[in-house]
C-alpha cells in the first residue's frame, strides 16, 4: 500500500487549542465507522476516544468564559442571515410556478442543503463552512439576482468576515493564551493518543489485509491527511490575519515601527 500519513506533529503544535480540538474531533468521527472492520485498531482507538473526550470536555467547560458579548452578537447576526438565505431558497423551490424556475431553485437548494446544520457548528468550523457556502452561491450570480438573494448573500459574506476578524485577532489570542496552560495536560494526552493511533494505522499498511480492510485503511489515511491539510490552511490563514493586525498597529517583528 503506497498511502502514508502526512507529517502532522508540527501542525498540531502550531494550532490554537480550539483548532486542535476540532481536528481531533473530525478524525475521531472519521475513524469510528472503520473500527468494526479493523480489529487491530480498536484498542488504540478506544484510548484515543477517551483522551479526546477528556480534552474536549475540559475545553468546553472553560471556553465559554472567554467569549465576549460582541462575539456572541456577531455570531447571532450571521446565524440569522444564513437562515434567511436558506429560507428564501426553500421558498422559491417549494412555490415555483414553472418547471424551469423550480430547476433553477433546485440548483441553489442543492448548495444550501449541504450547509443546513452550519449554525450548530463550533465557531471556527462555522466560519469556514459559511465561507465555502458563500463562494458556492456566488458562482451563480444570475440565480441570486433572479431569486432576490444577492444582497442577503453579500451581507452573509460581510458578517462572516467581520466575525472572523474579531474572533481571530481579539478573542482567540486571549482565549488561547488563557486556555493553553490549563489544557496542556489534556492536550498532550490527546495528541499522544492520536500519534499512537497514526502509528498503528501506518503499521497496518505493511500487513497482509483483505481488500475490504485495505479500503478501510486507505479511507482512514485519506481522511487524516485531509484534516491535516485543512488544519495547515486554517493555521496559515490565522497567522496571516494576526501578522496583518500587528502591521496595522505599527508593529513589525515585535518592535514598533519608527
Amino acid at each position: 500500500m503506497d498511502k502514508e500519513i502526512l507529517v502532522y506533529k508540527r501542525v498540531l503544535h502550531n494550532l490554537t487549542v480550539s483548532q486542535n480540538v476540532q481536528v481531533l474531533r473530525a478524525v475521531n468521527e472519521g475513524i469510528r465507522p472503520h473500527t468494526a472492520m479493523l480489529s487491530g485498531i480498536r484498542p488504540v482507538y478506544e484510548t484515543f476516544d477517551v483522551e479526546l473526550l477528556n480534552f474536549d470536555d475540559f475545553f468546553k467547560k472553560n471556553a465559554k468564559a472567554f467569549e465576549t458579548e460582541e462575539i456572541v452578537i456577531l455570531d447571532d447576526k450571521r446565524d440569522f442571515t444564513v437562515r434567511a438565505v436558506m429560507a428564501k431558497v426553500r421558498y422559491h423551490y417549494d412555490f415555483a410556478l414553472a418547471d424551469e424556475e423550480k430547476e433553477e431553485a433546485r440548483r441553489l437548494l442543492h448548495v444550501v442543503e449541504k450547509y443546513r446544520d452550519v449554525a450548530k457548528k463550533e465557531y471556527e468550523s462555522e466560519t469556514a463552512l459559511l465561507r465555502s457556502m458563500v463562494n458556492e452561491l456566488q458562482q451563480t450570480p444570475d440565480l441570486l439576482d433572479r431569486f432576490g438573494i444577492t444582497d442577503l448573500v453579500a451581507n452573509l459574506k460581510r458578517e462572516n468576515e467581520e466575525f472572523e476578524a474579531l474572533y481571530n485577532v481579539r478573542a482567540q489570542n486571549v482565549h488561547d493564551q488563557q486556555l493553553k496552560g490549563n489544557t496542556a495536560k489534556y492536550r498532550t494526552a490527546a495528541n499522544k493518543a492520536f500519534d499512537n493511533l497514526c502509528k498503528v494505522v501506518t503499521g497496518l499498511t505493511l500487513m497482509p489485509l483483505s481488500e475490504d480492510e485495505k479500503t478501510a485503511v486507505e479511507s482512514i489515511i485519506d481522511m487524516i491527511n485531509g484534516q491535516i491539510q485543512q488544519a495547515t490552511v486554517v493555521y496559515n490563514r490565522h497567522a496571516g490575519v494576526v501578522a496583518g493586525k500587528k502591521k496595522d498597529d505599527g508593529i513589525v517583528g515585535g518592535e514598533e515601527n519608527q
